[in-house]
Formats: structure tokens, C-alpha cells, sequence
């Protein structure tokens, strides 16, 4: 990576001297230099050696011996054994934080203007969206503007559960996929020797993760452990944390359940124009919703729920007839939506492609009048099916 040489960019600039050290010898492995690493290592008078390093040191070292011993030849005979020993060792885990950044710097200096299509629509009380890549080890942040654009507020390398895959109960090492909120922080000076200066716990399990039988608690977002420099991308018991200068930037932008938290490993990034598109496919059902309960076509509203739909005290069939009875009432009703916000769960469950809609619910009737925030997982088999509503919240209204 030339630019990492010439040092021209405004962001091989912004980088500290560490990290660009750390990126310069994670080039020379890339390039199967290993006397450049060592090199490269050698040159430094700070002792004790930063973890990263002393790893990619190992690295280089166990290739120049594979190398040495294969140049041997015959007269190695008795060695190949040992070489072979050695071309089985795996310190990919060690080196994976170096491999994060790396890419994390191509992609800066790529300029990339995807956008996540996780963030379909942000309303008025959401501060921003905390994205954690479990593929890419990084954390984003974004925010809309005045003009509905998203931009990226930050970007940092982040560490998620030792154990790959979905959280699926209490213990498994994993770090749930899903849509959160940030609900709590944490300043408990006994924490903080193990998980850096401030904690920020999130809300899971939530509605979906209980429907799927999900179990365990205690996701937090956190820094690192006193005595650690670093930390391999998949480090902690289920949460996600970031070195603790990092966390404390940051935790400037969190604003307690106006930050949302989206974590996935199968995110995708795209033209704002394909985002925009979904965007607009499933508002247009959220509002269909809207207009269905206000006509009080009873068939034409219960149709928007999918045949799995869960409320807190109804099923399909129960609620089918609650709505019913409650609707045929009315001799009126008058349903407006505002703030309303759509975030696409960047994994597929079992019920499909799932969409969280949240927003303010102005409900008006013959005989009720209410106003209140309402939560909709909305749920789609493929591209050609319809919407349809799986779970259905009232939430509390939180003062930004």
C-alpha cells in the first residue's frame, strides 16, 4: 500500500505512530517479506514489545524457518517432520486485529460512498446508529443530516464474542445479531478495572431474540481490561468492546435509548438509491397499516399480519378476534404515524427478512384518544412477498 509509505493522505496522517508501525510490518507479511518484518521490529527501542508486533514477529519467523529448511534440501532430510510442524501453526487469530485495520485503511482511502442499507429511515428523536461489523471487526457510527443523508460519525476496530455465530442462550460466548437500543450507562468505579472506564449495556434479549427462545443477558458495549493493550476481533464473552480511549470518544455520542444499535455479520453496503428503494417499499406498508386500521375494514387490516404475529397477550387468532370486536365499536377511526423509524436487520431469520419500525402512534376514536410509541417487526419470506407484521409493542416515550 503505497500511500502508507508516502504519507501524503489526510488519513495515513491521521493515524498515531504506533498504529502505522503496526500496519507498515502487517504490510510486509501481506507481501511475504518476513526479513522486512523482523526489520521493521528490530528498529524499535520500546520494550516491552506491543503484543501485535511480538505476534507478527512470531509469524515472520516461522516462515523464514519453513524457508530455510525447504532451501536445505537433502541435507535437511531429517527436519521435514519438523517443518511440516510448523507449517501447521496457526497464528491467524493473533494476527487478525492487523488484518481488520488494514482493510479498515484500504477502504478509507477507497473513499467508498456506500451506504449500510441497515439504516432505511431515521426519525426526528433518533441520535444515531451504532453499526458493529462482526466480519469486518469495526464499528460505525451514523447519523442523517437535515437533507435525510446518512454520513458516518466514526469508525473504529472493535472486538465481539470469542465464539462465532448468533447468541442463542446464556454462556455460548456470542455476540447477539440483531436491532438494540443503548439503555443504561454504566461509571461503577469496581467495573472498571475489567472492562475499561464506562460500560453501555443494550436491550437484548429483545422481542424477536424471546419469540426465538433466546436466552442470557448482560450485552454491553466496553472497553478493555487495564492490563491489555489489545485484543484479537473475537476477545469477549458476548460483548463488544473498544480500546478505552476509543470507548471514551465514542460514549460522547451516545444518547440513552436514542442510540440504536445494529450488529451483524452479514451487513451490506450499497447506492444510496437501492436503500432509498427499500425504504420506500416498506413505508409504504407501515402507512398501508396505518390506513387499513383507519377504514375499519377488518379484512383488510388483519391481512398486514403474518399468520406467526405475537403480541404480548394475543397470537394470531386471539388478537384476530380482539381487533374485531374492539374495531366494530367504533362508529370512527383515525390512525397517524410520526418519527417513524426503519431498521433492516442485516440477518435472516427463520420468518425471513425482518424490518423494526418504531414511532409515534396518534390513535383517535368514537370512544379513545391516545397518543404512544409502538415498536413493528415487520417480516417478508422474499423480494416478491408482501410485508407483514410479526410482533407488536407498545414502548415507553423517552424524553431526548
Amino acid at each position: 500500500m503505497q500511500a502508507l509509505h508516502e504519507n501524503k493522505q489526510d488519513v495515513i496522517q491521521q493515524l498515531d505512530a504506533k498504529e502505522k508501525l503496526v500496519l507498515q510490518v502487517a504490510l510486509t507479511l501481506q507481501d511475504n517479506t518476513p526479513e522486512k518484518t523482523l526489520a521493521l521490529i528490530r528498529d524499535i527501542k520500546s520494550t516491552p514489545l506491543d503484543p501485535l508486533l511480538a505476534v507478527m514477529a512470531a509469524e515472520a519467523h516461522r516462515r523464514l524457518a519453513i524457508r530455510a529448511v525447504t532451501e536445505a534440501g537433502q541435507y535437511a532430510q531429517t527436519l521435514q517432520q519438523q517443518r511440516k510442524k510448523l507449517e501447521t501453526i496457526d497464528l491467524s487469530r493473533g494476527l487478525a486485529e492487523a488484518d481488520s485495520k488494514l482493510v479498515a485503511l484500504a477502504e478509507k482511502l477507497k473513499g467508498s460512498k456506500a451506504v449500510p442499507l441497515a439504516i432505511l429511515q431515521l426519525g426526528h428523536t433518533v441520535e444515531n446508529v451504532f453499526l458493529v461489523d462482526k466480519t469486518r471487526a469495526r464499528l460505525f457510527v451514523y447519523r442523517q443530516n437535515s437533507q435525510g443523508k446518512l454520513y458516518r460519525d466514526a469508525d473504529e476496530y472493535v472486538v465481539t464474542g470469542t465464539s462465532t455465530g448468533d447468541k442463542q442462550k446464556k454462556g455460548d460466548k456470542r455476540t447477539p445479531n440483531g436491532v438494540y437500543h443503548f439503555i443504561q450507562q454504566l461509571n461503577d468505579p469496581a467495573l472498571h478495572a475489567r472492562y475499561g472506564p464506562v460500560s453501555f449495556p443494550i436491550d437484548y434479549p429483545n422481542a424477536l431474540d424471546v419469540m426465538h427462545h433466546k436466552t442470557g443477558s448482560g450485552i454491553w458495549m466496553h472497553g478493555y481490561q487495564q492490563d491489555l493493550q489489545r485484543r484479537a476481533p473475537q476477545d469477549t464473552l458476548g460483548c463488544f468492546a473498544l480500546p478505552n480511549n476509543k470507548l471514551l470518544a465514542v460514549a460522547k455520542k451516545i444518547r440513552l435509548h436514542h442510540s440504536w444499535v445494529v450488529i451483524g455479520k452479514n451487513i451490506q453496503y450499497v447506492d444510496d438509491t437501492v436503500r432509498l428503494s427499500l425504504r420506500d417499499n416498506v413505508l409504504q406498508a407501515v402507512t398501508g397499516w396505518a390506513k387499513a386500521w383507519s377504514s375499519r375494514n377488518h379484512a383488510a387490516y388483519i391481512a398486514l399480519y403474518d399468520p406467526r404475529f405475537h403480541h404480548e397477550r394475543h397470537d394470531f387468532t386471539s388478537w384476530n378476534r380482539y381487533k374485531k370486536r374492539v374495531n366494530a365499536n367504533k362508529t370512527y377511526i383515525k390512525v397517524s404515524l410520526s418519527d417513524i423509524t426503519l431498521i433492516h436487520d442485516p440477518e435472516r431469520w427463520p420468518e425471513g427478512e425482518v424490518v423494526v419500525a418504531e414511532f409515534t402512534q396518534d390513535y383517535k376514536s368514537s370512544n379513545l384518544n391516545t397518543v404512544g410509541r409502538k415498536r413493528l417487526y415487520w417480516v417478508r419470506a422474499d423480494a416478491a412477498s408482501p410485508w407483514k407484521i410479526l410482533i407488536e409493542q407498545s414502548i415507553p416515550t423517552y424524553a431526548r
